[in-house]
């Protein structure tokens, strides 16, 4: 008997031992915080993550720390809901340090702002690496299986019953060491926790600011990149003051700039450095080749470029064809074409070509300084692979503290500094992320470190984002604070309370501020989830003084569709086609509206002008007919049962980047055909969920809900479908 007894006793010991570890806050605070880490992270960094948990209990934030030998992440997010329902210290954030499981969503590519490969490819290629699954509790899932190769890596399903929106409730950051050969991740962590806790006591201000942007980015629009500025000067007044530094960077400003920004992001003192350019995993793309307009740069430029395409070429087809294909493809001598396989030209074009853009390997033998960086950009933000942008930043010797980028490819249209003044108030750079992420965005480092407050903000942020939740005569009263960001968040925080008097109040916001971050803030709301309301605004707003605000409006039209917007989209055309970015929406959206229709606009409003050149004019009217015959060809194959599968699937995807008035009848009338495939059924009801800012979506809705099959599959895709298109946008 006493050996069982025993035995019994030594298995609950072991249970224990295995079971996950809570440490409670040590002070009692109004809301708490969660550190989340493995326990071979704390067994080998316990005194580092123990002073990194009191440095945030010093700032007046309760912390947990949650260890456990992770398998699941269902867990841990079980445990940050329980924290968060807390109702005398709810959680505001977390943060994973070391090897927690990554969530890899799947069926939820309209909640990123890009990403739409297709499900059939890779799984860890065509899945989001994302944590919105951990700090965003009203999406719901279902678990697929985890990686075989990749046991980090879980696959989840977005349930078709799930809100369809992100809003997260919580904010959540990474502290993942990156995997490098003949290097200590755990050195890393250590390393990382010690200098953060340092840079935390030394309480800096938020006073200096540099923004650096790269080649092909927004359509190289200096329209855009100017008003970016002006919008910063209204957000960040206090940086612009004597004594303090506000730097712009553009990649054509010399050439190479790579050495300028890896100078200056070594800066002592620099708070913050926005980077807006393409990028991959590893790299920031900064220049393509040199711009100039003499003879002999112009001949190198063209050599450099036949040099990066006829060896591969080669490889194929031989090395004399090559060259001879290319000389007789662009008009030029064989002669440059044959420099392709000359070992000093190839030498040297891989020092141009390293010389162009930053790699992780540029970033380790440097100190970035920069406490808070922010990648506009695809794919930097790869926290899940081995080696990325993101953690090279932070994982160095320098003085970054946190990083923000997306894990997957992302929209060049959008607004990364939504409220990025509020980090003046001393707001905790997790609140930032918690309000302006997607699907792909992530921070990576502390989401507790801020700057102290140097604005005219006289209340805790960060108390008011949390316990102020809901509250709609707070909110109201800041309205009329003399900070521009936080009258923007004042819309905001009221939209998610469902203020009953909220679409006159973003009409005023929008008529009567002088403010181009809270206009675009209201035209932003009422556009995402008021489309039958916001056809006056939009008219106004393509013509506003604020780049953003124009390119924003254009894209709405475009997705509104509301036939009583082509006259001021036609005419915004005539105003602003010279606008690299405007002109990109504007021919992006061709087919919002009927062809013939807009021709006709067109015609009427031109022949009132007097034009010394009207060929941007004419442009458009010789491309309306061009595009009409186009959509035509189109919905005829979608029409003809001859047509091939994957020709109507091609064809049906189009819609979810275009989703026009035109294609909603046939792509109801696919959901409903039962002799075609599943695949196309279920594809065409995916495509319709895209059309949830339309301004006759209830049609869509009505359709759909009288709509019934017994295909288990495809009925799961209509109601996701429905829900998208009923639910509330952030």
């Amino acid at each position: 008997m006493k050996k069982y007894i025993l035995l019994a006793i030594a298995t609950l010991c072991l249970h224990i031992l295995q079971a996950q570890t809570v440490i409670l806050p040590s002070i009692k605070t109004k809301t708490t915080f969660a550190i989340v880490v493995d326990q071979k992270s704390y067994d080998e960094v316990k005194s580092e993550i123990d002073a990194y948990r009191s440095s945030i209990e010093n700032e007046g934030l309760g912390t947990y720390l949650l260890i456990d030998n992770w398998k699941r992440p269902e867990s841990i997010r079980e445990q940050l809901i329980k924290l968060h329902k807390n109702e005398k210290a709810p959680l505001e954030g977390c943060v994973f340090i070391g090897d927690i499981p990554i969530p890899m969503i799947r069926d939820a590519h309209h909640l990123s702002s890009a990403f739409k490969m297709s499900p059939k490819a890779n799984w860890q290629k065509s899945s989001i690496p994302s944590d919105r699954y951990y700090d965003d509790f009203g999406l719901t899932f279902d678990y697929i299986k985890q990686d075989s190769l990749k046991p980090d890596y879980h696959y989840m399903t977005l349930r078709a019953d799930s809100k369809q929106y992100i809003s997260p409730d919580i904010y959540s950051a990474r502290i993942r060491p990156l995997h490098l050969k003949d290097q200590n991740p755990y050195q890393m962590l250590r390393d990382y926790l010690k200098k953060t806790v340092a840079e935390k006591e030394k309480q800096n201000t938020l006073d200096q600011l540099t923004m650096a942007r790269g080649h092909g980015y927004n359509s190289e629009d200096p329209l855009a990149w100017s008003g970016e500025q002006m919008a910063l000067r209204e957000q960040l007044p206090q940086i612009f003051k004597p004594g303090n530094t506000v730097k712009f960077y553009d990649f054509d400003m010399r050439y190479p700039m790579k050495p300028l920004y890896l100078n200056e992001i070594q800066r002592e003192g620099l708070d913050i450095m926005l980077f807006h350019h393409h990028g991959g995993p590893t790299m920031q793309y900064i220049n393509g080749y040199e711009n100039g307009s003499s003879i002999n740069l112009s001949i190198e430029n063209a050599k450099i470029f036949l040099r990066s395409k006829v060896p591969s070429y080669a490889k194929k087809h031989g090395r004399e064809a090559a060259i001879k294909e290319y000389a007789k493809q662009y008009g030029v001598p064989e002669s440059w074409c044959a420099e392709a396989f000359d070992e000093e030209k190839i030498k040297s074009d891989s020092i141009v070509n390293r010389n162009m853009d930053i790699y992780t390997e540029d970033i380790r033998l440097m100190a970035p300084n920069a406490r808070f960086v922010l990648f506009d950009a695809c794919f930097n933000g790869s926290f899940h692979l081995d080696d990325n942008i993101v953690g090279s930043y932070i994982f160095n010797r320098g003085k970054t503290i946190v990083t923000m980028g997306c894990t997957v490819n992302t929209i060049q249209d959008k607004w990364p500094d939504e409220f990025l003044g509020l980090l003046a108030t001393g707001m905790r750079i997790g609140q930032f992320t918690r309000f302006t992420c997607f699907l792909e965005n992530h921070l990576i480092g502390d989401p507790t470190f801020h700057f102290i407050n140097n604005s005219e903000l006289d209340i805790d942020i960060n108390q008011a984002l949390v316990l102020q939740e809901g509250n709609v005569a707070f909110w109201k009263k800041q309205l009329n604070s003399p900070m521009a960001d936080m009258q923007a968040m004042a819309l905001r925080q009221l939209s998610m309370a469902n203020y009953s008097g909220l679409v006159d109040l973003l009409k005023k916001s929008y008529y009567e501020s002088n403010y181009f971050v809270v206009r675009l803030e209201a035209l932003r709301l009422l556009t995402l989830n008021y489309p039958t309301e916001v056809a006056d605004v939009l008219q106004t707003a393509m013509n506003d003084s604020y780049e953003l605000i124009r390119r924003y409006a254009v894209e709405y039209v475009e997705k509104n569709s509301n036939p009583k917007l082509l006259p001021a989209w036609i005419e915004s055309y005539l105003l602003r086609g010279h606008e690299n970015r405007h002109r990109f929406r504007i021919f992006s959206g061709i087919d919002t509206f009927d062809h013939d229709t807009a021709l006709n606009e067109l015609q009427k409003q031109a022949a009132k002008w007097s034009f010394y050149d009207s060929s941007y004019m004419n442009e458009l009217s010789e491309y309306l007919p061009r595009q009409k015959k186009g959509l035509e060809r189109d919905f005829a194959l979608i029409g003809n049962p001859e047509s091939a599968t994957k020709q109507i699937q091609s064809e049906i995807s189009r819609f979810r980047n275009k989703p026009i008035t035109k294609a909603i009848e046939p792509l109801l009338n696919i959901v409903k055909n039962e002799n075609l495939e599943e695949e196309l059924r279920v594809s065409a009801a995916e495509t319709l969920g895209w059309y949830n800012l339309h301004y006759d979506k209830a049609t869509i809705i009505k359709k759909l809900n009288a709509f019934q099959t017994s295909n288990p599959k495809l009925m799961n895709e209509v109601t996701k479908t429905i829900h998208r298109l009923e639910g509330k946008n952030r």
